[in-house]
């Protein structure tokens, strides 16, 4: 029959291969005359018999509930008679063939079907009915298509929530899914697992709700169990994000575990819900309890908290709240938090969480304040100004540009953990978003008196009885983990960037208008376009052109090395060529964190900070 060289082969020779073979062999006798002869010595067949057949590879691999459809290109050999004046003739040819097939799997094989059989041509288009599946039977999910895989999950068994805002009776869909729900006893004695799934029939231990007794009970394929302690230790939303955790494994992954029942005879459990689960790094291969945990874990808020009808709710209760205009914003968007975990039945984070990924990026702020953690890696601008100028240990990492403040975070500046989106600014990738610990500098809070924070927070209004307000502190032993990552990155980019240093755009002999317009050349900027991004007037652009015989001032170039979000290394070369530095005065100190605080933003973001301290903007006001 040939190897194999993946479970869906395995599955195919070990399991379909007899139903194919005879629908191969049936193909071939009725239809001798369909196949290609054109290099065989028998044109005219009688008869055609199919000696052997070997699968080559599958493609096209979906799944539709209970089905898997796909592709088997194989290679047959066929005997070939014809009957002439002279006698028989017979002939031996190959031919390649597509079988289009669909396998019925549940805790057994079903059936298998062969729907349709023809002759493989190469560039056929993609079947795009099912789900597509890797040809270790996962489902193919990627992080943009997330919110349209919960569209198509509503769409079948909810749809009322995708048209107005409303809680998701994820019980209800369970039920209607065929499932069963058993809750009120420990599944582990640690609470390592919040739930867990059973695709085949079998046997389950559970414990008491203390651990002094165990007990194996049977289990029908289809019964979700959810561990006692995910209510008590945590609350109910817990409960029904872990039942919609169950529910997509169901949904998605039941053929992967039916497969391998069928192949290997495994009582298989959904790899569980896990308390905390690992992913692998960027460059580490994702193991297949991995990647569908990883949708799992992806897919169970969202199914509770659809896209669409969420940012409905938000909208209507910040509306409601005049949030634009509030001088108590963090009041407003606890106020929120609340009565979106209400209305939704879910816990306080999972709703701040979905709001940031909804675009409500102001509710990170709270966020930071829910986590029981005492340490936190997400910053405001003004906090983060607040650590850079009374942390030296910080501000130093800051400024060698190992660290880069994206989305929010001061994260290694490496493309492993930033990207830039469709439109051009830096942003946080998948992998530096599953693994911040790893990346991201760590703080702690600490209370700062009224008197003490007027001074970091001017004109910020503290609407708060004890007239104390948080703010973040720098810690080093909790970032030093990713300090040393960066260490580790930075000397791998050294050897690169000495090798390239006379291709260095601010190469030696150059003064520094030139280099400033080689930039813009670059970029592709015309003036006016240049003048929009750094809020400069013409002339600064004609001075450029022409190279004067003059040098532009230190604000200048930091309007420069903020509106074409140059890093702070390029900056301060640019500032060196016109015979400036950054010195340690406190003006200073803010005209520098514009470029290293403010990745991505515009020049509009820094004059704003810059106001709110006192400080001139950058821009056409300003003496060249």
């Amino acid at each position: 029959m040939g190897t194999y060289n993946n479970e869906i082969e395995q599955f195919i020779y070990t399991v379909c291969y007899c139903p194919m073979w005879e629908a191969a062999y049936t193909y071939i006798a009725e239809h001798p005359y369909a196949l290609n002869l054109s290099y065989s010595r028998i044109q005219n067949p009688d008869s055609a018999i199919l000696e052997d057949m070997i699968l080559e590879y599958t493609k096209n691999i979906r799944i539709d509930e209970d089905s898997l459809l796909f592709d088997a290109v194989v290679s047959c050999t066929i005997n070939l008679t014809e009957d002439t004046y002279k006698g028989t003739a017979s002939h031996e040819t190959s031919q390649w063939l597509v079988l289009s097939c669909v396998a019925v799997v549940t805790d057994k094989l079903e059936s298998v079907t062969v729907m349709n059989i023809s002759g493989y041509t190469s560039g056929q288009p993609r079947k795009t009915d099912g789900h597509a599946v890797s040809k270790n039977i996962v489902p193919i999910l990627y992080k943009k298509d997330l919110e349209d895989e919960v569209t198509t999950f509503l769409q079948q068994y909810f749809p009322e929530a995708l048209e107005k805002p409303m809680a998701v009776p994820i019980a209800d869909i369970a039920k209607d899914m065929g499932l069963e729900i058993i809750q009120g006893n420990r599944i582990t004695d640690d609470f390592s697992v919040f739930g867990e799934i059973y695709f085949t029939a079998g046997k389950a231990t559970i414990y008491d709700l203390f651990k002094v007794s165990e007990t194996t009970i049977d289990v029908k394929r289809g019964t979700i169990l959810v561990d006692a302690y995910t209510f008590w230790e945590r609350n109910l939303g817990c409960v029904k994000n872990t039942i919609a955790h169950e529910v997509y494994h169901w949904y998605k992954h039941r053929m992967y575990a039916a497969i391998k029942h069928v192949l290997y005879g495994q009582d298989f459990v959904a790899c569980r819900c896990p308390s905390n689960m690992a992913y692998p790094q960027k460059d580490e291969e994702w193991s297949d309890i991995q990647r569908m945990e990883w949708q799992a874990n992806n897919m169970a808020p969202r199914i509770l908290m659809p896209y669409r009808t969420f940012r409905m709710k938000v909208d209507e209760l910040l509306q409601a709240y005049d949030y634009e205009n509030s001088p108590i914003k963090p009041a407003i968007l606890t106020s929120v938090a609340e009565e979106l975990r209400e209305f939704y039945g879910v816990s306080r984070q999972s709703v701040l969480i979905r709001m940031m990924e909804t675009g409500y990026k102001d509710a990170a702020t709270i966020y930071q304040y829910d986590e029981e953690s005492p340490y936190h890696g997400y910053l405001d601008q003004r906090d983060a100004f607040y650590a850079y100028r009374t942390s030296s240990e910080f501000r130093n990492l800051v400024n060698s540009g190992l660290f880069r403040y994206v989305d929010g975070y001061f994260v290694i500046n490496d493309e492993q953990y930033i990207e830039r989106n469709n439109e051009g600014k830096p942003t946080l990738t998948d992998y530096a978003w599953a693994n911040l610990n790893e990346c991201t500098l760590q703080f702690t809070w600490q209370s700062l008196r009224a008197d003490e924070a007027e001074k970091h927070f001017p004109f910020e209004l503290l609407h708060r009885e004890t007239g104390e307000r948080k703010a973040s502190k720098y810690d080093s032993k909790q970032s030093a983990s990713a300090v040393q990552m960066s260490d580790a990155l930075q000397k791998k980019r050294e050897e690169f960037e000495r090798q390239n240093a006379a291709r260095r755009i601010t190469g030696v002999n150059k003064t520094c208008w030139e280099v400033i317009f080689e930039i813009v050349q670059s970029r592709g900027l015309s003036k006016s376009h240049f003048c929009s991004l750094t809020g400069l007037g013409e002339e600064v652009y004609r001075k450029a052109e022409k190279n004067i015989d003059t040098k532009p001032s230190l604000r200048t170039i930091v309007a420069i090395g903020r509106g074409l979000d140059l890093d702070i290394g390029t900056t301060e070369k640019l500032l060196q060529l016109a015979g400036h530095a950054f010195d340690e005065s406190d003006e200073h100190q803010a005209l520098k964190y514009c470029i290293t605080g403010f990745s991505g933003m515009t020049i509009d973001d820094a004059n704003e900070f810059l106001e709110s301290y006192n400080y001139e903007p950058l821009g056409s006001k300003q003496r060249l």
